[in-house]
């Protein structure tokens, strides 16, 4: 069954924040006996300002003795439910590949040391935990596909497709959001079937996918508007590859539907996660979202995630970074509002492009079919020849590390809208919508021809 929480303030989104991995064993058991508690209890300072705190547990909460045959076996002892609980931690997932190291009698002894302890246990039925706030809610749905879980309600593809189809038509209502545990470790990008996987569970009805179980950070993007996070990484752990130090933290802000993902850069220090500086987080975040196609922009300590497209610079902030067809765009708001560019590629850096006017819209791609990567800028000013203020598309290329003007026309047959990339087989496209007066738009599709942009057969 479902179980339900409650708040009492009615008007206020609900807020939830997920983790990655915890193990809490091995060196990570050594360093709070040496240290104290307070060490796993202050580990969680991050997740402050959430209604509820989701995490992964790896391993059991037991003194059994009897292990399965693996390599890994993890257990922690009866008072770290206890902390976690004072921690804030308020949803504990035992769906993953170590809740049977110990067997049937660790996993019941986890089950009911962490329900004794009032925290709600994920991952253990085939049905979705419900939260409440008020008036907000969501659904959760924990689950593994990985090894060593077939005895847990969902431990296969097709189990879970199921209970998201059956829960989706009796609350179509309730945003759902899948906490998974997926994916194969130290690898930086999903597998094929992940992808695929996601979509079909999105198609389904699913509202976000937030994965954990690699141990390093994955891609993230939007498919069909919908965030899928596949790995955040651990939480705290004792990694053995430098790369498993660096993860980050989720949140979500629910109103009717998801209205934002917030991600945090942190690193673990001495097992445990630590802020990063400002510009430790951006350096952490390069190396997140080398794969990524999305943007996101500075949110105090977070940082919310948004699709490219989505983009409009009037977001509260004065910094942006857009991934897109590999490459890392870095746009920095000055003091007299014009805007910085800093673009890489490859880790190649090229100059620095300073923007002045107004940013509506950013865009990556091959626009002029020469296979290099090209920047369009929706951008509204006045130029020289047009002292008319309007919203110009400006479009540099990157060429022998160096970011180039490609083109700063401002001649459509009417004034710009909006605009975009399509993308053929062959060929790609820049589109428009045009104002043609107080009353009409048009939609239009234009091809380069080496010195602009010409009307295509496809209008």
């Amino acid at each position: 069954m479902s179980c339900l929480l409650s708040c009492h303030k009615k008007d206020e989104k609900l807020k939830i924040i997920f983790t990655g991995d915890i193990i809490l064993d091995r060196a990570v058991k050594y360093e709070t006996r040496f240290h104290g508690d307070s060490l796993l209890v202050n580990a969680f300072n991050i997740c402050e300002g959430h209604d509820f705190t989701v995490i992964n547990l790896e391993g059991t909460i037991t003194e059994t003795g009897q292990k399965q045959k693996d390599r890994y076996n993890f257990k922690s002892e009866y008072k770290n439910a206890r902390l976690l609980k004072e921690a804030g931690v308020t949803h504990v997932s035992i769906a993953n590949n170590h809740i049977f190291d110990y067997g049937e009698e660790g996993y019941k002894n986890t089950i009911r040391t962490i329900e004794d302890n009032a925290l709600e246990v994920l991952g253990h039925k085939n049905v979705p935990s419900i939260i409440k706030k008020g008036n907000k809610q969501c659904a959760i749905l924990s689950a593994s596909l990985t090894t060593h879980n077939e005895n847990l309600s969902i431990s296969s593809a097709k189990a879970l497709k199921q209970s998201v189809e059956q829960f989706v038509r009796q609350h179509e209502e309730i945003p759902l959001i899948l906490y998974l545990h997926w994916g194969y470790e130290m690898q930086t990008k999903p597998q094929r079937w992940q992808v695929d996987l996601a979509t079909e569970l999105i198609d389904l009805g699913v509202d976000a996918i937030i994965g954990h179980h690699p141990h390093v950070t994955q891609t993230i993007e939007f498919i069909k508007d919908k965030p899928v996070i596949y790995s955040l990484g651990n939480f705290i752990a004792d990694p053995y590859m430098p790369e498993a130090k660096s993860c980050y933290v989720v949140s979500l802000e629910i109103d009717q539907e998801i209205k934002e993902v917030n991600i945090t850069p942190v690193y673990l220090e001495k097992y445990f996660p630590k802020i990063l500086t400002l510009e430790n987080q951006i350096r952490a975040l390069k190396e997140h979202l080398r794969y990524s196609n999305v943007a996101l922009f500075q949110n105090g300590q977070r940082w919310k995630l948004k699709q490219t497209r989505h983009l409009h610079f009037s977001e509260p902030t004065s910094l942006w970074m857009i991934s897109e067809k590999n490459t890392i765009s870095m746009l920095k708001k000055l003091s007299d509002n014009s805007h910085l560019l800093k673009f890489e590629k490859g880790g190649v850096s090229a100059n620095a492009v300073r923007l002045h006017g107004t940013l509506s819209e950013f865009q990556v791609g091959d626009i002029n079919n020469d296979q290099q990567v090209d920047v369009l800028v929706g951008i509204t000013k006045k130029v020289r020849f047009d002292p008319v203020l309007k919203k110009r598309v400006n479009i540099y290329t990157f060429k022998n590390k160096a970011l180039k003007p490609l083109w700063l026309g401002t001649k459509f047959l009417n004034d710009v809208e909006s605009f975009g990339i399509l993308e053929g087989e062959h060929k790609n496209y820049l589109t428009t919508v045009e104002v043609v007066d107080e009353k009409n738009k048009v939609e239009r599709v234009y091809e380069w021809d080496d010195f602009g942009f010409a009307l295509t057969e496809l209008n």
